[in-house]
């Protein structure tokens, strides 16, 4: 009888216990789409934050490119959905609902990385629901496979997550060939098609959902995917937002690792850019760069270099070895105190071209031609320049690498001289890397890694839309617009080394809730949501991260005009006025020649682009000339953290010291015997003058 009562002690002791949070994630993938579900539970209270009570907050991040869908809160088993409002209209229903509880709202600013803020108002501390939300993700690519990376948790203590992971079928028949969850691998058939993986997701730290499919689609190096969903956008007809039935499309693309060409290139020349819109601080991690990716190869890898700026240099009149004599060689040459102006990349590849024959090379192994530069493109270099710049001479076993480096707090490169780089690397099957600040030796072990795997694919478009300019081996490229018509197929193309690629790949059709989010302005997306249950009111708004410059933040913005001035006063205006002193004089007109001379003077990132004379009154072509010429041999003043060109048009004015000889005198009088006989004197009568022989008087 006792241990029966002990019994049903123990089991009402234990019902009365609470029940451990609920973290639970489920994800659904079709295609090149994720749909993921989360239910979570959170605790409302408040606290102390100085002198004022603040309410529980909690910020929360999405994976990249990732739009939510909705919310709501489950609270005593009520579902209650959250009203999708205005983030203005959201604040307004927060600011009321503190007030009640006479609370402040919290200051902190939102944690790097976090999207949106989840503010909780109690009714009493200690209340407690379960949110549930959802939002769809497009998927990314990395090392060779599609991968679906969730962001780490900025909870103040986390708690982990049970994971459900299904993989819907392709179109294709696809078979899968590989699939982990948070670094747990799945145990597949050789005809798995549909798959769902179950696991347990870390509290803190970052996790992920990596898989790759068997084969590959058409010709294309790797794995293509898409989705369509039917979808009603509004739209402006004649003035009017009205709605149009059309189709959401998503695509991606995941490129393969590749297989390895060659281990190690058969010598490598190197193209060191060391203009003055490079700035010292570009040059030396231009350098350093140089360097490390020369003491990564095998000391037998021989090496040249050339040093351009508006004229190009070889370091060596031959190939060397690159022993620590030879490295210093080029580490003395690329100097940050000798930087010139102009950059002439078609100069410096016809110099490449003409210095060594780099399609002879022994064996298989190909010769890498390494063009290291800031990416600043002035109008007349362009891809096709370039290409025919190096196509006179016999490389047929060349590769291009192009680094596009910039010191740090610098504008990041254009993407339009990245697009440039691209199409001209596409010919010689090369690469293109915007190289970030870090470590240089893991830098320059990565670059060689990926030009043992071959060159970037190019110009990934899909049906009309740009995809990307450059996708690299492993990685990959992604896609979402709009279509008029249901797409039965749609068409994937790249360009490479051997051609045109291109793959015909039928969409997973998915609901119009997926993919509604993603291809809809941010200008019509539900931004903020708000809602309360019998515990709680619930604000969910974009984060606003406050912005504080460091102590050594860059300053952005134009350059002074007086810094300008004040340079080309000192440094350009003698060398206009020697222009002048060293004139010709081969007429009357020249010892005394003046006028006037507008130069107009295109400058960016302290390279002078362009010189042109707009108007002049002189009339002396070698003045002009020589004027236009000297504006390429002084240093402008560089603006920090800024690409945007600018323009200085200078007003010269020439004349001689001496004053300017007057025209001869026509009268009867010459000026200078009038000078030496002096003023005459006139009679009264002048009659006395018109007589042969004047009267005695």
């Amino acid at each position: 009888m006792l241990y029966g009562w002990s019994r049903l002690l123990l089991v009402l002791l234990l019902a009365r216990e609470p029940a451990p949070p609920l973290h639970k994630v489920e994800v659904r993938i079709a295609g090149p789409l994720a749909m993921v579900e989360v239910w979570r539970s959170v605790a409302a209270g408040t606290r102390t934050d100085g002198n004022r009570q603040v309410a529980t907050f909690l910020d929360l991040s999405l994976p990249e490119g990732a739009a939510l869908l909705d919310w709501e809160v489950v609270d005593n088993r009520k579902r209650i959905p959250l009203a999708p409002q205005s983030p203005v209209q959201a604040n307004h229903a927060l600011v009321a609902s503190l007030k009640l509880r006479r609370l402040s709202l919290a200051t902190n600013s939102s944690e790097e990385g976090a999207h949106y803020r989840i503010h909780l108002v109690p009714v009493s501390d200690g209340e407690k629901a379960v949110l549930h939300y959802r939002y769809a993700a497009p998927v990314g690519c990395r090392e060779g496979r599609l991968v679906l990376r969730v962001p780490e948790s900025l909870e103040e203590y986390p708690e982990p997550a049970e994971v459900t992971v299904t993989l819907d079928p392709l179109p294709s028949g696809s078979v899968i060939a590989e699939a982990r969850l948070a670094s747990q691998s799945a145990t597949l058939r050789p005809d798995t098609r549909h798959l769902t993986m179950r696991g347990l997701a870390p509290g803190r730290a970052a996790w992920e959902i990596a898989w790759k499919y068997a084969g590959r689609s058409g010709t294309l190096p790797g794995q293509a995917l898409a989705a369509a969903a039917r979808v009603t956008p509004s739209r402006l007809v004649d003035g009017r937002e009205r709605t149009v039935p059309g189709y959401a499309v998503v695509g991606a693309l995941c490129r393969g690792e590749g297989a390895p060409v060659s281990q190690f290139p058969a010598q490598v020349l190197l193209l060191v850019d060391r203009s003055r819109s490079v700035g010292q601080g570009g040059l030396s991690a231009e350098r350093a760069l140089a360097r490390a990716l020369m003491e990564a190869l095998p000391p037998s890898v021989p090496f040249n270099a050339v040093l351009f700026g508006r004229e190009a240099v070889p370091l060596f009149a031959l190939p060397r070895m690159p022993t620590r004599e030879a490295l210093d060689a080029l580490v003395n040459a690329a100097d940050p105190n000798r930087l010139e102006n102009g950059t002439d990349v078609v100069a410096a590849l016809l110099r490449a071209g003409g210095l060594v024959d780099l399609g002879t090379t022994d064996g298989t192994a190909p010769a890498w031609l390494v063009l290291i530069t800031d990416g600043a493109l002035t109008p007349g270099q362009t891809f096709d320049h370039m290409q025919a710049a190096l196509s006179a001479g016999k490389h047929r076993n060349l590769r291009v690498l192009v680094l596009l480096v910039r010191q740090q707090g610098d504008d990041e490169v254009p993407v339009s001289a990245v697009a440039e780089y691209a199409m001209f690397a596409r010919k010689f099957g090369g690469l293109v890397r915007v190289v970030p600040p870090g470590s240089l030796d893991e830098t320059a072990h990565n670059l060689l890694a990926a030009m043992a795997k071959g060159g970037d694919l190019l110009e990934v478009r899909l049906e009309d839309k740009t995809m990307a300019d450059v996708v690299s081996p492993g990685q990959g490229a992604r896609a979402v617009f709009a279509l008029g018509a249901r797409p039965a197929r749609l068409r994937f193309t790249l360009r490479a080394l051997d051609g045109e690629a291109a793959a015909r790949v039928a969409p997973v059709m998915v609901k119009k809730e997926w993919v509604d989010p993603l291809v809809n302005e941010p200008s019509g997306r539900q931004l903020a949501w708000t809602g309360a249950t019998d515990g709680m009111a619930i604000s969910i708004l974009p984060s606003l991260p406050a912005v504080r410059p460091a102590a050594d933040a860059p300053v952005r913005g134009r350059m002074d005009p007086l810094v300008l001035r004040n340079a080309l006063s000192l440094a350009f205006m003698p060398r206009a006025r020697a222009c002048y002193l060293s004139r010709r004089v081969a007429k009357a007109g020249d010892a005394y020649l003046r006028g006037r001379v507008k130069l107009e003077l295109t400058l960016e990132r302290g390279e002078l682009h362009d010189a042109v004379v707009r108007s002049s009154t002189l009339d002396n072509a070698f003045v002009e000339d020589c004027v236009r010429d000297a504006a390429w041999a002084i240093e402008y003043p560089r603006p920090e953290h800024r690409d945007a060109p600018t323009i200085a048009n200078l007003n010269l004015v020439f004349q001689p010291h001496t004053p300017q000889e007057r025209k001869p005198d026509a009268s009867a009088l010459d000026r200078d015997i009038d000078l030496i006989l002096g003023p005459l004197t006139f009679p009264e009568d002048g009659s006395d003058l018109l007589q042969d022989k004047p009267a005695e008087k």
